[in-house]
């Protein structure tokens, strides 16, 4: 008997782990461990011919390609020696440019080093396939205050060939609505590399010639793109309310005078410095034409960190939905929209305490689910793994499904995750309304 239980044991030691979401039985399995608090992970654009990447940053300054299937990591750059590394600076945010594949092989980073104080940079690298380099740096933006807290960073590019770089307010946060000044904002340039146009502010920025396109943020850590074009952001709260934002072009979000919602509850007077006893938080937002929060975490803060949004079939729990990654409350939320996007219907958490603190999601094509996680308390600590999560009753093997010729496409988006129109070229994935999957490549 002693004998049969000890090799019941060792075979279920072999076993993946599962985890229960609704009805559907997820699958969880090991990438890559040893890593040194993964900030960003990325579907690599180098995915394909049998192979798939993820592509990483380590916040000590390591960028790397790991392989989805082996774990092997292949460093394609390392910086160390360059970034300032202190509790939450480092390397952080990474974008890959969205015509990678079509002549602009080019990646752009966020980090901080150290010049008369801490500063931030936004950068651009070329990626070099016979080196398996990034190569010849160019700063797009220099001398961004920074701190070892509060320094952002994430990036989103958009269709537009602009990109969206979110930046903490470095502890500096009265100059947060001050918009000559880049802490605390949401920054849009844009990445144009064969118009000539890289880094510079585009003409249809609110501010004529400036980098700023909302104002406002505390720390924001998330960025996504949902249906419609909707731009969701995850802000830090300071003790009190965490925030989702939806964010809009040439908008003030109050930080540090409005904290969460428009609603004179649990503000922080310590950093709402031009509130008082006669002049409350909805008074300032009326006087300033505040956006509203359209989620907050309320009286505590739980630590928002990356979004992504869901539109695979594999996961139905999940499907249209947006989901982000919390690192002090160690978690992932599920936020269900309502029809136009605009507001939450509900908010539900998943894994409470399965990984512990997780700081960045990623989905690949075929909709499986990646998770970087980042130790067990502030300000992170390696070492670090990614997992992966998939349903293991979902076909991922099928290249094309016949479909019914009156089916629709409801949804198409590229290798990265991004929706994009039905035909435009490249690697496409294609979803319809009866739930099926058509990959596609289209040359023009």
């Amino acid at each position: 008997m002693n004998k049969i239980l000890i090799l019941f044991v060792l075979i279920a030691g072999f076993l993946n782990a599962q985890h229960q979401v609704g009805s559907t039985t997820l699958d969880e399995r090991e990438v890559v461990d040893g890593l040194d608090v993964p900030w960003e992970i990325k579907w690599g654009p180098d995915s394909g011919d049998g192979e798939s990447f993820l592509w990483v940053t380590e916040r000590n300054g390591i960028v790397s390609r790991v392989n989805v299937d082996t774990g092997e990591k292949y460093i394609i750059l390392d910086i160390q020696d360059v970034i300032y590394d202190s509790n939450e600076a480092g390397l952080l945010g990474m974008e890959i440019h969205p015509d990678f594949n079509n002549g602009s092989p080019y990646v752009f980073l966020a980090y901080t080093y150290v010049s008369q104080g801490a500063r931030e940079k936004i950068v651009c690298y070329e990626y070099d396939a016979n080196l398996d380099q990034l190569i010849n740096e160019i700063v797009l933006v220099d001398g961004i205050d920074g701190n070892s807290t509060h320094v952002g960073c994430r990036m989103l590019a958009m269709d537009d060939l602009t990109m969206l770089i979110t930046t903490g307010d470095a502890q500096e946060w009265m100059l947060s609505e001050n918009v000559n000044e880049l802490t605390g904002k949401t920054l849009r340039m844009s990445i144009d590399v064969a118009g000539g146009t890289l880094g510079d502010a585009p003409a249809d920025n609110p501010i004529p010639g400036s980098l700023v396109w909302s104002w406002g943020h505390r720390n924001a850590q998330g960025l996504t793109m949902g249906p419609d074009g909707i731009i969701y952001s995850s802000e830090h709260g300071p003790s009190n309310d965490d925030e989702l934002n939806l964010l809009m072009s040439g908008q003030n979000f109050g930080w540090p005078n409005v904290q969460g919602y428009c609603d004179n509850l649990w503000v922080d007077y310590g950093y709402a410095e031009s509130l008082n006893s006669s002049y409350s938080e909805t008074d300032y937002c009326d006087d300033n034409n505040i956006v509203d929060a359209i989620w907050s975490s309320g009286s505590t803060t739980i630590a928002p960190s990356d979004l992504i949004w869901y539109d695979h079939p594999s996961i139905p729990e999940f499907q249209n939905t947006l989901l982000m990654t919390v690192l002090k409350n160690k978690m992932l939320v599920r936020f269900e929209m309502s029809e136009d996007g605009q507001s939450v219907d509900s908010y539900t958490e998943f894994f409470n305490n399965e990984w512990g603190r997780l700081r960045d999601i990623c989905v690949s094509p075929n909709g499986k689910i990646y998770l970087a996680t980042n130790g067990y308390s502030w300000p992170s600590q390696g070492p670090n793994e990614i997992i992966e999560l998939y349903n293991p009753d979902f076909d991922y093997t099928v290249d094309l499904l016949d479909h019914d010729i009156d089916s629709k496409i409801l949804y198409s988006f590229d290798y990265l995750g991004r929706k994009v129109k039905k035909n435009e070229k490249g690697f496409l994935i294609h979803i319809y309304d009866n739930g099926q999957v058509e990959k596609e490549y289209i040359l023009k």
